[in-house]
C-alpha cells in the first residue's frame, strides 16, 4: 500500500497538478508567501516559478494605485535585465519575471514606508462642515479605514467614504431609518460605531439595537441585523429591549455585545455571527453567550482567527458594604471553541474611568484616559510585558501598528510613535525610551470659534472639501479626537467649536504622494 502522503503542494506536485497548487497560493499574501517558501524545497520551486505570480500583479495593480506606480517605476530600471535573464524556456522566464517584479515592489514599498515611519511622511489636512444635532457628539470609533476608504461618522447619521489617497469625497451612505426600531425611543437616530473590512462597512447606533451591513465594493445595503435574545429564538419585537455596546469585523464574522434592559433580564449578551457574501441568505449564529455576572460597562470587543476579547468593567464584590471600586476586566476566549483562555482583571477606585484599548495578532495595549501609563499584554498568556510612560497630557486613542509600532494620541492632538518590537525585546518598565518620534499636526488647529488652521510646514496641503456649504452655526461641544492608522498612514479626526471638523492625514508611502 502506498504510503499516505500527508503534505497536500507536495503530493499535487507528484502527480503533475501545479495548476490546483497555483490557485491554492494565489489566495495567499506577500508575507505567507515567503514564509511558504522555507517549508520544504517542493514549495519553494512551485512559489519561485508559479504561474499565480501575474495574477496576484494584476490584482494589486487594480486594488491599490499606489502599487501600480510602484510597479511601473521599477519596471523602467528592471525589465530588460528580468526578461533577458538565464537559458530558461520562455514560459519559465514570463513566470519568474512576474515573481521576481511582485517582490522587488512589495520590497520597495516596505523599505518606503519603514523609514517615513521614522523621519515622517507627507501631511494632508481637509476641512468640512459637520451638520446635524451639535449636541451629539461622535465618538472614538467615528472613523475606520481599509485600503482605498476613509469611512466617517458625521453627526446628521449619514457615512462619508473618502479615497483614502486623493481625500476626495466619493460616496454617501444613508441610514435606512424605515427599518430601525424606535420603539418609544429617542427618535434621533444616532451612529456611534463604524467598521470596514475587504468585505463589509458596519455601523451601529447610540440608543438602538440595530446593526446595519453594506457591500464593501459596491457600497449597497445588504441587510440591517437585529439582536439574538436567545440563542436561536428570535422573538419578534423582543429586540428593542436591546441597546448595541460594540461590535466588530473579522472576514466574513461580526462579533458583538447587546445589552438587554428589561424588567425580567438585564444582561450584556456577545454574539458571533457569519454574515453571508453579496448579501444571499440569512446571517449565521456560530456563538451565543452571557456575560455574568452583569458587567457595569462594555468597553470594546475585538477579534482574530485565534481570540475572542471582550473589554469590560464591574463593581468590586464586598460581602458588608458597598464600595465605588472596581476592576476591568480582559476576557480571552478561544475564537474555535469559544472557551475562556485567559481573564484579566485590572483594580480601579472607579468603574467610570475611561480606557483606550486596542488588540492585534495576538497583543493588547490599553492605559486609562487621565493616566500616563500604557500596558502591553500578550493574549496567548495573558500577562502583561511592559508598560510605557506615554506622557502627562493623557490618552486621546491607542493603535497597534502591523507589529512594529504603537501609536498614541493625546488631548493635545500630538501623536507619538512607538517602537513595539524594543518593548517585547527590552523589558524596561515605565520607561518612555521607546518613543521613535512626536507628530503635532493637531496644534495648528485651535479649538477656539474663530480659529482657522493653519499652514504647520510646507507640506501641508489644505483642502476645502465643501467650499459652498453655508457656516454652522457656532456650538459649544467640542468632539474629541478620533485616530485610526495603518502601515501606510495615520488620520486623525478633531472638531472645533465653530462646527467645523478636521481630517488629518499622515501618509508614510512616497508613492501615493
Amino acid at each position: 500500500m502506498e504510503k499516505l502522503k500527508l503534505d497536500l503542494i507536495e503530493s499535487l506536485h507528484s502527480q503533475y497538478l501545479d495548476f490546483i497548487c497555483d490557485q491554492i497560493f494565489a489566495y495567499l499574501d506577500y508575507d505567507s508567501l515567503t514564509n511558504s517558501k522555507m517549508v520544504s524545497v517542493v514549495w519553494k520551486n512551485i512559489i519561485s516559478k508559479g504561474a499565480f505570480w501575474k495574477v496576484m500583479v494584476e490584482r494589486k495593480k487594480n486594488v491599490l494605485p499606489y502599487w501600480k506606480k510602484v510597479f511601473d517605476a521599477v519596471k523602467v530600471f528592471k525589465d530588460k535585465e528580468l526578461l533577458s535573464r538565464g537559458n530558461a524556456d520562455a514560459s519559465e522566464r514570463h513566470c519568474e519575471y512576474y515573481h521576481t517584479m511582485y517582490c522587488l515592489v512589495e520590497d520597495e514599498i516596505q523599505k518606503s514606508v519603514d523609514s517615513n515611519w521614522r523621519a515622517g511622511g507627507k501631511h494632508q489636512c481637509v476641512k468640512y462642515e459637520s451638520f446635524g444635532n451639535h449636541s451629539f457628539g461622535v465618538h472614538g470609533c467615528e472613523c475606520e479605514v481599509d485600503s482605498q476608504w476613509i469611512v466617517q461618522i458625521q453627526r446628521d447619521c449619514r457615512i462619508f467614504l473618502r479615497n483614502r489617497w486623493t481625500l476626495e469625497l466619493e460616496k454617501v451612505l444613508e441610514i435606512p431609518l424605515t427599518e430601525i426600531n424606535m420603539n418609544g425611543r429617542d427618535r434621533e437616530v444616532k451612529l456611534n460605531r463604524l467598521k470596514i473590512n475587504s468585505n463589509f462597512i458596519t455601523a451601529s447606533f447610540d440608543v438602538h439595537p440595530e446593526i446595519c451591513v453594506w457591500d464593501a465594493k459596491s457600497h449597497e445595503l445588504l441587510r440591517v441585523l437585529k439582536p439574538v435574545p436567545e440563542q436561536g429564538n428570535q422573538v419578534e419585537g423582543e429586540y428593542g429591549e436591546f441597546y448595541v455596546k460594540g461590535h466588530c469585523l473579522w472576514n466574513d464574522l461580526l462579533l458583538s455585545c447587546h445589552a438587554r434592559l428589561s424588567e425580567a433580564d438585564e444582561s450584556y449578551i456577545v454574539t458571533l455571527r457569519r454574515i453571508p457574501l453579496n448579501g444571499d441568505g440569512e446571517a449565521t449564529l456560530l456563538y451565543f453567550q452571557k456575560v455574568l455576572p452583569r458587567p457595569i460597562l462594555f468597553l470594546e470587543v475585538a477579534m482574530d482567527d485565534d481570540y475572542i476579547v471582550l473589554f469590560f468593567a464591574r463593581h468590586e464584590q464586598r460581602l458588608y458594604m458597598p464600595s465605588m471600586a472596581a476592576t476591568f476586566e480582559i476576557e480571552i476566549r478561544s475564537a474555535v471553541s469559544y472557551d475562556v483562555v485567559h481573564k484579566i482583571s485590572i483594580p480601579t477606585s472607579s468603574p467610570f474611568q475611561r480606557y483606550q484599548f486596542h488588540y492585534l495578532n495576538g497583543f493588547i495595549v490599553m492605559g486609562q484616559t487621565e493616566d500616563n501609563l500604557l500596558s502591553i499584554w500578550i493574549a496567548a498568556v495573558g500577562r502583561c510585558v511592559n508598560t510605557i510612560c506615554h506622557g502627562d497630557k493623557g490618552l486621546c486613542a491607542i493603535r497597534i501598528i502591523s507589529d512594529k509600532y504603537i501609536v498614541t494620541c493625546d488631548k493635545d492632538g500630538v501623536l507619538k510613535i512607538w517602537d513595539f518590537q524594543g518593548t517585547l525585546i527590552r523589558p524596561e518598565p515605565f520607561s518612555s525610551n521607546f518613543l521613535i518620534r512626536k507628530i503635532s499636526h493637531l496644534k495648528a488647529v485651535s479649538r477656539s470659534a474663530s480659529a482657522k488652521p493653519s499652514v504647520v510646514s510646507s507640506k501641508v496641503k489644505m483642502i476645502d472639501a465643501r467650499k459652498k456649504t453655508p457656516r454652522v452655526p457656532p456650538i459649544e461641544y467640542v468632539g474629541s479626537s478620533c485616530m485610526v492608522a495603518d502601515e501606510l498612514q495615520m488620520i486623525l479626526v478633531s472638531h472645533s467649536e465653530d462646527g467645523s471638523s478636521y481630517l488629518h492625514v499622515e501618509t508614510f508611502l512616497n508613492a501615493a504622494q
